[in-house]
């Protein structure tokens, strides 16, 4: 092998596509040559990072069961989901493997390439809806509008059950009050509103008719048409 092959190699490695003669090849090389091992560290360290620019998201619970259901049949009874899948995966290689210079050997590699043929399939299912499919929250009703909210206590999901467009000019604004504060929560899409807010029982929730693009105001400047109050969540 020469040195030009080694960033190939290295990153072969680390995402678990080499053959098992250059995975022999790769473990020798990392045993031996600091340079290398080098290379695989730094592969490992580009790789950890590709999720850092995205919030942490907790996905619904079916999402888990149908990426597994996609990937792997039918589930068994045994619980752990796709991570227990990876933990018992990786128990079944044994446990005489070790690390070189930090390196984690096959099995590292192995459970790398599971995770990401995980998180693509998990992408592929994000466009399911985000609103539950249980009881909404509350209700935001006026005439030409009807919301239905869902959602727990970091996040809510409006979703505009009515057809009507918003009035010409006009735009709906969705606002947050508490102990007599009021903020907005934003302006009300077509069809299916996220919104990320700390909210607790007893806060009420409203909409209100603004000019287009929003309240110049602190608060509501046009008419509040709905509110509603958040139940015990």
């Amino acid at each position: 092998m020469t040195e030009d092959e080694t960033p190939d190699l290295a990153a072969d490695y680390v995402l678990g596509l080499a053959s098992a003669e250059e995975r022999a090849r790769a473990e020798d090389r990392i045993a031996r040559d600091p340079v290398f091992a080098q290379e695989v560290e730094s592969w490992q360290a580009r790789l950890s990072q590709l999720n850092t620019e995205f919030d942490a998201v907790t996905p619904p619970a079916a999402v888990l069961d149908r990426a597994e259901r996609s990937l792997f049949g039918t589930p068994q009874r045994r619980r752990g989901g796709v991570l227990g899948w990876l933990r018992r995966a990786g128990a079944g290689r044994g446990t005489t493997e070790t690390t070189v210079r930090g390196v984690p050997r096959p099995r590292f590699a192995i459970l790398l390439g599971l995770a990401a043929v995980t998180t693509v399939a998990l992408m592929a299912f994000w466009d399911m809806p985000l609103y539950r499919s249980g009881p909404p929250l509350a209700d935001l009703s006026a005439p030409d509008l009807h919301i239905t909210i869902h959602g727990d206590t970091q996040r809510l999901i409006f979703r505009r059950v009515s057809a009507a467009p918003d009035p010409e000019g006009q735009s709906y604004e969705l606002w947050l009050i508490r102990d007599g504060q009021v903020a907005s929560l934003g302006l009300l899409a077509p069809e299916t509103t996220e919104v990320r807010a700390e909210v607790r029982a007893g806060d009420v929730l409203a909409v209100s008719l603004e000019p287009s693009g929003g309240s110049p105001l602190a608060g509501p400047s046009g008419p509040v048409l709905a509110t509603a109050q958040i139940p015990s969540l």
